[in-house]
């Protein structure tokens, strides 16, 4: 693929919300993809290709599932990424009246955008599994499809995990009790 082929992919709204869903999601199908991203499984997978073909993602076949999962270039570009939406939505510095600036701490403002995007993926993640769980549950599903709908989740869960233990200080109290909830979720489905 040419540069500037490449540029067009990655300015562009759906490719850049699918290279940030495949990395949260860590491995995924296509159609989950499609639905973070509220996109058509076709224009999805026509994404997907691109990303496959330019180093980004790779495709691994367990049975009967194709699952998608970023890959070390892809996991760079998602970081570029990520600095990019911060870059864009951060705050510049405020002008004082003697005309020098404020220039607040980086450290400090990297721990309040760390707290926020850790508590937003829990939030998301909690809702996800316990909405998961609670339809597989009222659909007396068997266990086999319970593990099936739930395993997907573990690498999130040990994203954020990792995450926690590295700075035990991006977690709050509820954020806590959610992440546990979701542990006890997975354990209990999983460990049967």
């Amino acid at each position: 693929m040419t540069k500037e082929y490449t540029e067009q992919l990655f300015l562009q709204e759906k490719p850049t919300l699918a290279l940030l869903a495949i990395w949260s999601l860590q491995k995924t199908y296509a159609s989950v993809i499609t639905k973070e991203i509220n996109s058509t499984f076709a224009h999805t997978t026509k994404i997907l290709t691109k990303m496959e073909d330019n180093g980004l993602v790779q495709f691994t076949v367990e049975g009967r599932v194709k699952y998608v999962e970023l890959t070390d270039h892809g996991h760079r570009v998602v970081d570029a990424l990520k600095n990019l939406i911060m870059a864009i939505e951060g705050e510049s510095p405020e002008i004082q009246a003697d005309g020098g600036t404020d220039t607040p701490d980086i450290n400090n403002i990297q721990n309040q955008e760390d707290r926020i995007f850790i508590r937003q993926h829990i939030n998301r993640l909690h809702e996800q599994m316990v909405s998961t769980y609670d339809n597989l549950f009222a659909q007396n599903s068997e266990l086999q499809a319970m593990k099936m709908k739930i395993g997907p989740f573990s690498r999130d869960i040990r994203l954020l995990l990792n995450s926690i233990e590295e700075n035990e200080e991006l977690i709050d109290d509820d954020g806590l009790d959610k992440l546990n909830e979701i542990q006890n979720i997975f354990d209990l489905v999983m460990k049967q």
